[in-house]
């Protein structure tokens, strides 16, 4: 016989899959207005994650459609079932084929950054897609990925207005048969109730996109990977000094204040046995800026990190007793170009995936003429660490301070563009780093 209503596992899996894509439609439409500093490459990877899981509950309810009996078809006209047979056909094409074809541009992006399903789950790319092969299928791919975005909306939009009239129009209870709630429930007033919940679970999923990158710079670095502190950098030393040691990142993001407060483990203040530790510290105030320049095809091309603190000590009268220590988290450069900003993301650039942060240690600090200073020390990218020495002016006014400084690095012993991007016949190999900001001395 066939059953009045659905399975349980069946209106699970409808509700959870229809919320899912409510917020992927959601999520897809607000992405386009986000920049690297409002959170982009977290909201792509979030993309990636929902759509994979929405590919997952498919499949599963592909299987439990074959499985569980359904109920039998309500009486209609024929040419009204035709069309619903149609859209049902649709939707699960547009369930599986959205995430398909998503996996597949990422699987043939000419950078290949690594996917983890909600930061957690490393997510394969599909293999054998290079070569000849992965030009034809990422087009084939993107094309496909779009049309089925808007496809999937249209069909989306025809499944809920096809419910809504048999159950208004028609006046046949189909709506009920894929509510949580049984008949009995429903019979005694609690309909409406149901229905408004499910609209609000829907409508609430679509909307709930718009929260990201609210404001610039809302997504809190990611912890750097244990390659990136070297040994005697470890992170902890600064655990009691909360927030002291920087209180806000660059100008450009200045409401990132509240998030280096956590990160300030991974700045370790010297040990307190260290003569080092008597030099004042030094806290970086709102309105910096940490950029760096490269030349492409003998353009230059600016950039700058949103997010980084540091923890200073300097003594100009003692410069023996300074200890400078900065940490930049990677996937917060901005070029302005969203594209080009993925691309520094990926594995061939930073990978950010692997390897979070960067980091720079000076302990030497000499002077080089009025207000003039060299800081030499250590830069880590990538688990890569290399010497550099940056210079820089300094101008003291009562307990606060003006820096600003430069300095260079070869992108090349970091593994700074690999493969394709190693010749520097396109990208230069020299990088330029600029920064200024003002702090105030704490101790």
């Amino acid at each position: 016989m066939e059953p009045a209503r659905y399975s349980r596992i069946a209106i699970t899996l409808h509700w959870l899959i229809a919320a899912a894509l409510a917020f992927q439609i959601g999520l897809g439409w607000r992405m386009g207005n986000l920049t690297a500093a409002t959170g982009q490459f977290t909201a792509f990877q979030l993309h990636k994650s929902i759509g994979i899981t929405i590919l997952l509950l498919s499949l599963i309810r592909v299987a439990v459609r074959w499985w569980k009996p359904r109920p039998a078809a309500e009486p209609d006209s024929p040419w009204a079932k035709r069309a619903a047979g149609l859209v049902h056909f649709g939707l699960y094409a547009f369930m599986i084929g959205g995430p398909i074809t998503g996996w597949l541009l990422v699987s043939t992006s000419r950078i290949q950054v690594p996917t983890l399903l909600f930061s957690t789950i490393p997510w394969p790319h599909i293999p054998g897609l290079h070569g000849a092969l992965r030009g034809p299928v990422h087009e084939f791919s993107e094309a496909a990925h779009s049309a089925l975005a808007w496809i999937g909306i249209a069909l989306f939009v025809l499944h809920v207005a096809g419910a809504l009239r048999h159950q208004w129009l028609l006046r046949q209870p189909l709506i009920e048969r894929m509510l949580p709630a049984g008949p009995e429930r429903l019979s005694r007033g609690g309909g409406a109730l149901a229905y408004i919940a499910a609209l609000a679970l829907v409508g609430g999923a679509f909307l709930l996109p718009g929260t990201i990158g609210s404001t610039r710079g809302n997504v809190p670095p990611p912890a750097p990977a244990a390659a990136e502190t070297p040994a005697g950098e470890t992170a902890g030393d600064d655990a009691g000094e909360g927030n002291g040691a920087i209180q806000a990142a660059p100008a450009e993001a200045p409401d990132n204040a509240a998030t280096t407060a956590g990160d300030n483990a991974s700045v370790a203040a010297a040990p307190a046995e260290e003569a080092k530790a008597e030099a004042p510290r030094w806290a970086v105030q709102p309105g910096g800026r940490l950029g760096f320049t490269a030349s492409f095809t003998g353009t230059p091309i600016e950039g700058r990190f949103t997010r980084w603190d540091a923890d200073i000590r300097f003594d100009a009268d003692a410069l023996d007793k300074s200890d400078i220590r900065v940490r930049i988290d990677m996937a917060s450069a901005d070029t302005e170009d969203s594209s080009r900003d993925e691309t520094l993301r990926g594995d061939a650039f930073f990978d950010t995936g692997a390897h979070a942060a960067a980091t720079f240690r000076a302990t030497r600090v000499t002077s080089t003429g009025p207000a003039r200073y060299r800081a030499q020390g250590s830069l880590t990218i990538k688990g890569v660490k290399r010497p550099m020495t940056v210079d820089f002016t300094l101008a003291i006014k009562g307990d606060r301070a003006d820096v600003a400084g430069k300095g260079t690095i070869t992108r090349g012993d970091f593994g700074i563009g690999t493969g394709e991007w190693e010749a520097t016949d396109r990208i230069a190999g020299p990088v330029a780093v600029d920064f200024r900001f003002s702090a105030i001395r704490k101790d």
